[in-house]
């Protein structure tokens, strides 16, 4: 038996220990101020400035109006897309093939092919051995019909808008079997050739809407529509030069990121509708149910978050009510899992800004040693008020990858680096465009947001449904993306700056291919769309990520590749 004295000792002990658990949870409980500094953003190193040979790097001649309607949106689109990857444009107006080179590629961003070439001209170029992209689908009726025997269509007749897509032949490094374009297509209804390799086609009448056919020494590629009206969906022309060209090497900015808006934001109406719906509040079922879901796929996909939550408004009407515990709960796991906290901005109207003090005053008690240094637009408007928000030091902006003037930029001390896709649903257009962007730029950069999680149409709550999207773009997406790197806000500054003021060119005799880069950083991203398989490499480090892809960082300004023999 246990001694009286020894009895009390133990009881003690008990009662410290138990005291000091209980303490704790006290103060997990609590919307107390948490110490969490500011994270230091590693500095990249970049490689040795040099003069590069563009060498098989091909030119391009964009042939369009950009003042034409839809047409005007994508020749503007090819031509951004083309200085993305830093293509020279060789020539634009009027198709002179005497200037064309080998290697060039020619690329109609109209529908009507006669207003830009000599048809006759344009057939004997073919036939010589020369590549064109039918960049903006076919004309109606039978105009430019003498080409169409060259362009492999049997038949044509009136189109329509086609949505449900199938992939029938690897385009993209990663693509789904089937997948749903959300926008207005204008495709042709044809028939083509037995021997045009058709890579998408329509599921319901099986038109092709992307193929390429070879016509004596040269080849055509057809993007049957007008898809690249949209800049999300220039993956089919990366897509379409690899095709093409037995060798394409294009910088891509290599990067992963997943932005989650208006995470801790809840009105009254969302609390009636969780309690009505699911038996919780709003806050506990945030908590409890949705921010475990996210948390869960950051963990598997090693994919951290950039939070973000209104700061900036046009007017006070658009700040929500943010519970404090569960702001500080969120906060706090974001930032333990490796993520972000940043504000954002929603304003309507130009020039007026509205910041929400009472929210920014929260954060500052709450997080005392962060500064944030990231901020999300919501919205295209753009102006310098915005980035005046108290207490923050704005360096990192969160733009939009279809603004002409916030898609992508590294100057004057802050970085743009752009959303691509957004959306909770992956079903109705956005895992289409999510592997077309991937395709076009390696890179997905998609956001949630987590404000309409919770709500729907009248008493439908929308979690039911959501949350098997938001699986979807785990299971379909970030599983297979292993091979980018993680990036929040404020990380991307490194890749924004490569991918804009690099040079690059390359090489290829047998075997070897030799890709030469200036100013870029060490682990600066390329596609390299090829037939062939590498075997070897010196200065680089390679990764086949399927279809025909690898992905490449560089290491040294030379990089070596040693391809399998006899392809």
């Amino acid at each position: 038996m246990l001694s009286f004295k020894r009895f009390l000792y133990i009881v003690l002990i008990v009662a410290v220990l138990g005291s000091i658990f209980l303490i704790y949870n006290i103060n997990e409980s609590q919307p107390a101020s948490v110490q969490i500094q500011s994270g230091l953003t590693t500095e990249r190193e970049f490689i040795e400035t040099m003069q590069v040979d563009e060498g098989e790097r091909p030119k391009v001649w964009i042939l369009g109006n950009s003042q034409d309607g839809r047409y005007g949106e994508i020749y503007g689109n090819v031509r951004q897309f083309c200085e993305d990857l830093h293509l020279t444009v060789a020539g634009e107006g009027r198709l002179d093939v005497e200037g064309v080179e080998e290697r060039d590629l020619v690329v109609f961003c109209d529908a009507s092919i006669s207003r830009y070439a000599d048809l006759k001209e344009l057939e004997g170029f073919i036939a010589d051995g020369g590549r064109v992209i039918l960049a903006a689908g076919l004309p109606e009726g039978d105009e430019d019909s003498s080409l169409w025997p060259i362009f492999g269509i049997r038949e044509k007749s009136a189109g329509e808008d086609y949505h449900d897509l199938v992939f029938e032949n690897p385009l993209l490094p990663v693509q789904p079997e089937r997948a749903y374009y959300d926008g207005n297509s204008d495709s042709a209804q044809i028939q083509v050739e037995a021997s045009a390799s058709v890579y998408i086609r329509d599921a319901g009448d099986d038109i092709p809407i992307l193929y390429t056919y070879a016509w004596q020494k040269g080849s055509v590629c057809l993007i049957n529509g007008t898809f690249l009206a949209d800049i999300r969906c220039m993956g089919l022309l990366a897509g379409a030069v690899g095709a093409l060209l037995p060798d394409f090497v294009y910088p891509v900015l290599g990067v992963k990121a997943v932005f989650l808006d208006n995470f801790s934001m809840i009105t009254s109406a969302d609390d009636e509708l969780c309690r009505r719906v699911y038996g919780y509040s709003a806050e506990g079922f945030v908590r409890d149910v949705v921010w475990p879901a996210f948390q869960g796929i950051s963990l598997r996909t090693d994919t951290p978050y950039t939070s973000s939550t209104l700061a900036a408004a046009s007017s006070e009407e658009s700040f929500g009510a943010a519970g404090d515990a569960l702001f500080i709960t969120i906060g706090k796991s974001v930032l333990q899992f490796g993520g972000e906290l940043v504000y954002a901005a929603d304003c309507q109207e130009d020039g007026k800004v509205v910041f929400n003090q009472d929210f920014i005053n929260q954060f500052s008690e709450a997080f005392p040693g962060y500064t944030v240094q990231g901020l999300a637009m919501e919205t295209d408007n753009s102006f310098p008020e915005m980035m005046d928000v108290p207490g923050a030091d704005v360096r990192f902006v969160r733009g939009k990858l279809g603004s002409r003037d916030t898609r992508l930029s590294w100057e004057e001390g802050r970085t743009v680096f752009p959303a691509a896709t957004e959306g909770n649903s992956m079903e109705d257009g956005n895992l289409f465009s999510i592997c077309s962007v991937l395709g076009a730029y390696g890179m997905v950069s998609h956001v949630f947001d987590v404000g309409m999680l919770i709500v729907g149409d009248g008493d439908t709550a929308a979690w039911d449904s959501d949350k098997k999207q938001i699986g979807l773009f785990e299971s379909e997406v970030l599983d297979h993306l292993s091979w980018l790197e993680s990036r929040t806000l404020s990380q991307t500054e490194g890749d924004v700056r490569s991918y804009q003021d690099m040079d690059y060119g390359w090489t290829k005799s047998g075997s070897r291919l030799e890709l030469h880069c200036s100013g870029s950083a060490k682990g600066q991203a390329f596609f390299y769309h090829t037939d062939s398989r590498i075997v070897d490499a010196e200065g680089l480090i390679y990764q086949d990520v399927g279809n025909g892809y690898y992905l490449l960082r560089i290491q040294e300004n030379r990089g070596i590749i040693t391809l399998e023999e006899g392809k």
